[in-house]
């Protein structure tokens, strides 16, 4: 007869070659909010992949993980190759739970189901094509929603044990710190702008650099705007990096926007910031804007995507319209002259409290509960 475990084990399905974004830094949210051990937490990657952040995590390796594409069939193909792998896996470790993340995981949440494997899907991404993932939703599939604005977006509505909301999370140090204190607007004092994410083109981070280039001089010359974030090793990427560099240089914008690379000290940097910038179209729960907040750092944001269920306009942070230099550019003067004033660092705070990796953590594991009430034998 087969041990009975007492501990049981989720496999994320994530499938990324590189060690950054948003979806990465929830899971290992998700790890460390946990309250008990009685759930193991292990990644499945693809065989490029290095860990490089903390905290680090057990991982397993294919060489067929896909993370995203925006191809269908290369979705499909890599999931029916990756599919026996993953069942072996399954079979030789008694992982409990397929919990799926990333695009190209969706197909393989499908398989698991078919094979009446426990099998979660949280969808971290606006896709332009929504019919899958309500087709998804339709066959029984659970899965998890980042904001009700993406509920929206894909026409699913939210269901109990079938279709839930479940925030992104932030790591419940950011709670911890000490609060900024904020200085009164005045001719003379600069705006510090802090900016986190990827440098690819769907951030938008030619809109911020194009919106701060339309401020009149006398304003354009007190923003202090500072871009972290790694360059992914797509073609694209690096395209969109040199073109936003070049443009820099073109318009003589060195003093007012940089783009300073990757960082390990997020909390070190939104405490020498004033506002949060984040100009992406569609952003589905941005873990950064939510470190942001719960550092009580007000936010930029474009009135799109989660932004609109994360950010209180006028209180927590302020919002312009996507894709809108012009926008952005009035965001930003009026900032600089005090007519936009935010409440306090400590309200900011207390707005996104139940987002903290703690809170999340106890959704997920209710759920998780739901989905995998014994665990598999050893």
């Amino acid at each position: 007869m087969n041990a009975q475990k007492t501990r049981r084990r989720v496999l994320h399905l994530v499938g990324a070659a590189e060690d950054h974004g948003g979806i990465l830094s929830v899971v290992r949210g998700l790890a460390t909010g946990w309250l008990t051990g009685d759930w193991e937490h292990v990644l499945w990657m693809n065989s490029r992949f290095l860990q490089s952040r903390q905290p680090t995590l057990p991982c397993r390796y294919s060489p067929t993980a896909l993370d995203e594409s925006s191809s269908h069939l290369r979705l499909l193909v890599a999931a029916w190759k990756s599919w026996p792998g993953l069942a072996r896996l399954r079979r030789s470790e008694g992982f409990d739970l397929f919990h799926a993340h990333s695009r190209g995981a969706l197909p393989l949440a499908w398989m698991a189901r078919r094979k009446r494997i426990p099998v979660l899907f949280t969808n971290h991404a606006y896709a332009r094509r929504t019919g899958l993932y309500r087709a998804a939703a339709r066959s029984g599939l659970p899965m998890v929603l980042l904001t009700p604005a993406m509920a929206r977006h894909y026409g699913i509505e939210p269901t109990a044990g079938r279709c839930e909301v479940i925030s992104e999370c932030v790591a419940d140090r950011y709670f911890d710190g000490t609060l900024p204190s904020r200085e009164e607007a005045a001719p003379d004092r600069l705006l510090r702008l802090a900016g986190i994410g990827n440098i690819v083109r769907w951030k938008k981070w030619d809109v911020l650099l194009e919106a701060i280039r339309r401020l009149p001089p006398e304003s354009r010359a007190r923003v202090q705007a500072t871009v972290w974030g790694p360059v992914p090793a797509d073609v694209d990427a690096k395209r969109f990096h040199e073109d936003l560099r070049a443009a820099v240089r073109g318009h003589s914008l060195e003093r007012q926007i940089r783009f300073a690379g990757p960082t390990p000290n997020v909390a070190e940097i939104l405490a020498r910031s004033d506002w949060f910038v984040l100009p992406s179209t569609n952003e589905p729960c941005s873990v950064a804007l939510l470190e942001a907040l719960a550092a009580g750092v007000p936010a930029i944001a474009t009135a799109s995507g989660g932004n609109v269920d994360l950010i209180v306009d006028g209180k927590t942070g302020t919002l312009f319209r996507a894709d809108d230099p012009d926008s952005l550019r009035d965001a930003l003067a009026g900032i600089l002259d005090g007519r936009i004033r935010p409440e306090s660092p400590a309200f900011i705070r207390e707005s996104v409290r139940a987002r903290s990796a703690t809170s999340v953590a106890a959704e997920y594991r209710s759920l998780y509960d739901r989905l995998a009430p014994s665990p598999v034998p050893a």
